[in-house]
């Protein structure tokens, strides 16, 4: 059974994430020249009498921590591509041709929608996009969720199959969105794309994500088809 699938994730909800983070970050003061130095400080023409070291020294007591904040930020945000930190906020499925289907609500409901939706299939073959995303970190959502998948998942198994490697080969890369338009299927869902999830997520636009979610799956089987010319 050919199971399509498509996840979103967000990033690592744990209380005090960021400052973790931060507290494992120093900081150093960037490597600009001595005029950039005194730009950047507004010493105008008090910080000619100063050395690159002080002023150096200087940049850093004054930003070090807004940047330090800004780095961990960073960092934290890219959280939401590794499934041992990140969370799912919604996945897409459809079983065969069947109609899509799409989970939301806390990790651990979805994750047993999932079992309810697949137990009875005693080998399932998923699609994805960029398998080498999607498998691992549902995979380890299961495991740090404490629910033991219902069906047979190897996420890392060969049999699995990937459109971005059926089109670009292995260790080539081409946007779902790309590859329908290169296959004339059209677009992805508008006015919508992954750099939005955690803000649509914040506000409570989960129908939205939803929506977004859905129609990757949608193009996703379209892809697949087309491909592999089944009508």
């Amino acid at each position: 059974m050919n199971v399509f699938i498509d996840i979103e994730t967000i990033p690592d909800q744990t209380v005090g994430a960021v400052a973790s983070i931060a507290e494992n970050l120093e900081v150093k003061a960037p490597g600009l020249t001595k005029p950039k130095l005194i730009e950047a400080l507004d010493l105008g023409e008090q910080g000619k009498y100063k050395t690159v070291d002080e002023l150096k020294e200087l940049w850093v007591a004054e930003f070090a921590e807004s940047e330090k904040e800004n780095q961990a930020t960073e960092q934290w945000l890219k959280t939401s591509f590794d499934g041992g930190k990140g969370q799912l906020c919604c996945v897409g499925i459809a079983r065969g041709d069947d109609p899509v289907i799409t989970l939301t609500g806390s990790e651990k409901q979805m994750l047993e929608s999932i079992n309810v939706l697949l137990k009875e299939y005693p080998s399932v073959t998923f699609v994805a996009h960029n398998k080498k995303f999607d498998l691992p970190f549902l995979f380890k959502r299961f495991v740090i969720n404490g629910v033991e998948p219902q069906f047979s998942f190897d996420a890392y198994a060969k049999k699995h199959i990937c459109t971005m490697e059926l089109w670009e080969g292995f260790g080539g890369r081409i946007s779902l969105d790309n590859l329908a338009k290169q296959l004339g299927l059209g677009g992805k869902y508008e006015g919508m794309d992954g750099s939005q999830v955690w803000p649509e997520f914040k506000v409570g636009n989960i129908d939205k994500i939803a929506e977004y979610c859905a129609d990757d799956v949608r193009l996703l089987r379209e892809i697949y088809n087309k491909i592999n010319f089944i009508k």
